[in-house]
């Protein structure tokens, strides 16, 4: 029986390929209402990724510290980081649970951590495989259901909605 399950998991590490990302970018998007947009991005992206047979079988993790978000104002990125809880919980991560085939299409089912707690969400992403493997979508969260507050100032508000953009280019793996 031990040699049966020693196979049986050696045969799954052997066709999971890991993944390397070659490039990628995530992207945030919000708004102060009344006045300006907030479009922080980082490329400081660690990535644990696997890929079997098939593009459904793409699993793993991705993992961002939320201090590498930059925008175009670095005084408000300093609000941005606090209102992030930065300095208590730096680590935002992605962890995909499942990849099923939506059109043209592929609907990621996956759990995003933020702030010391954990949501299932769901994104469309475009994934193709050529010479290297291209993945990117977007879907979006409300702080408050990360038990974060949305800043506001004087009677500007920043809105509550984030909208979230990712590119990723992996190789095809060994």
């Amino acid at each position: 029986m031990f040699k049966l399950v020693l196979f049986l998991l050696f045969a799954l590490i052997a066709n999971a390929n890991e993944l390397k990302l070659l490039d990628g970018q995530i992207q945030a998007h919000t708004e102060v209402f009344g006045d300006s947009t907030i479009d922080p991005q980082t490329k400081d992206i660690i990535t644990k990724v696997q890929k079997g047979d098939s593009i459904e079988s793409i699993s793993g993790e991705f993992i961002i510290n939320s201090s590498t978000l930059v925008s175009d104002n670095k005084d408000r990125d300093k609000h941005m980081y606090e209102v992030l809880k930065s300095s208590v919980s730096p680590e935002i991560s992605f962890t995909i649970i499942a990849i099923e085939k939506a059109g043209d299409k592929y609907k990621i089912t996956g759990n995003l951590k933020l702030n010391k707690m954990t949501h299932q969400i769901t994104t469309l992403a475009t994934i193709t495989q050529n010479d290297k493997i291209n993945m990117n979508g977007d879907f979006s969260i409300n702080l408050t259901d990360y038990d974060l507050e949305p800043p506001t100032m004087f009677f500007l508000t920043v809105r509550n909605k984030i909208d979230i953009k990712y590119n990723f280019d992996f190789n095809k793996g060994i």
